[in-house]
């Protein structure tokens, strides 16, 4: 039986290719971020306005029910307690508002 023949050993890349390389990465990563961010953003845009219109429609049509006015009374003071710094730019501010638009949501559901 033959012997298979070996393959020459792939050259290790060089550091100047390594760096091109994690440029390019960096840079994809860069676009990722940006595409993220702008989605989640539009996300959380696109929820809050679906909460004022239906603020909007439930009030105007039928009034508020007791069970939805200490709803709403208990969302205004999960509101004015909502301590972020939009300077910083920290991801748990965003996961704060996040959160807060869940909880609204789940109020408002009930209604």
């Amino acid at each position: 039986m033959p012997s298979a023949k070996k393959l020459p050993a792939e050259k290790s890349p060089t550091p100047q290719a390594l760096c091109s390389v994690a440029r390019q990465q960096l840079l994809h990563m860069d676009a990722l971020l940006d595409e993220v961010a702008r989605n989640y953003l539009a996300r959380l845009h696109r929820e809050m306005a679906e909460l004022t219109q239906a603020l909007e429609i439930h009030h105007s049509a039928q009034g508020l029910s007791k069970t939805a006015l200490k709803d709403l009374q208990r969302i205004l003071e999960e509101i004015s307690h909502l301590q972020i710094n939009p300077e910083r730019g920290r991801r748990k501010d965003l996961k704060k508002i996040d959160s807060l638009i869940g909880s609204v949501q789940a109020s408002m559901e009930k209604w």
